[in-house]
């Protein structure tokens, strides 16, 4: 496997520190046009007010906010597991492998849907945009980490160029925690408004959330998860979710927990 250069994987970074007082932001000003993705469960709004999960397991959703707001996406944190995997073989929809077809990593299935737009240009579709994706495992660990034990693994990696319409498709898993983080998924978007590849340069990045029930239910009752139990950082006190994202960032998910979830996104750039 190709060397990589890694942003720092010590779990004292930022990716476990406690959030910081803030003020109110613009952002949060407009929040009456509606947060992007906030998951809509049983028809409830989403965050940790939805209504519980049924017995079945099943839930829908719609993707609010992005889809009418003009609003830029918000920052989220680089955090310590980014890896630049822009060589070819991980320009991938299917991530939910090593490259050559091992290691197939176990978990609720999802197919993340994300669609790139212009803020500048009347949200108009965005065509050739790459997007990195890495996020955990069911048991909260990211592949190729030396502190890990996962060196030269390559799951829950990849990229996707944006095609005509701005779409990038994923399948993937839902992903576990770790200690200090609510369940969460990293997303580099690399655009003419920002095609960096450094790891020290976070402003193209951001991070995608699921509904707190949606994670109390899964690391309650769904296995592998349950193996772990619940996590005791919820998005009320990860900090990301509400001091970064400003809690917009929520993806809604149509599906069940045994056939799995489809999840459409919308990324507004630039992201700030």
């Amino acid at each position: 496997m190709q060397d990589h250069t890694h942003f720092s994987s010590d779990l004292t970074n930022t990716e476990n520190e406690a959030p910081a007082a803030r003020s109110i932001t613009r952002r949060e000003v407009l929040g009456i046009f509606g947060a992007a993705g906030v998951v809509m469960i049983a028809g409830c709004g989403g965050g940790g007010s939805s209504s519980a999960a049924t017995s079945t397991g099943t839930t829908t959703g719609t993707t609010t906010g992005s889809t009418a707001s003009a609003t830029a996406t918000p920052e989220g944190e680089i955090g310590p597991y980014f890896v630049d995997d822009s060589a070819a073989g991980f320009n991938r929809s299917n991530i939910l492998t090593n490259i050559d077809g091992t290691s197939k990593q176990a978990g609720v299935p999802l197919t993340l849907k994300i669609y790139i737009r212009d803020t500048q240009n009347s949200l108009a579709a965005m065509e050739g945009v790459q997007v990195d994706i890495w996020h955990c495992n069911a048991y909260g660990v990211y592949s190729d980490e030396a502190n890990q034990g996962t060196s030269d693994q390559t799951w829950l990696r990849g990229y996707q160029i944006s095609d005509a319409s701005g779409l990038v498709t994923f399948t993937t898993i839902i992903p576990g925690w770790y200690q200090g983080r609510t369940t969460h998924i990293h997303l580099r978007v690399r655009s003419k408004y920002n095609n960096s590849a450094s790891p020290s340069d976070g402003s193209n990045t951001t991070q995608l959330f699921f509904s707190q029930t949606i994670d109390n239910y899964i690391n309650t009752y769904v296995a592998p998860y349950n193996t772990k139990g619940n996590n005791s950082t919820t998005n009320a006190n990860d900090h990301v979710y509400t001091p970064e994202t400003e809690g917009e960032m929520e993806i809604a998910l149509v599906g069940d927990y045994t056939n799995g979830f489809t999840s459409t996104f919308y990324v507004n750039l630039p992201i700030t």
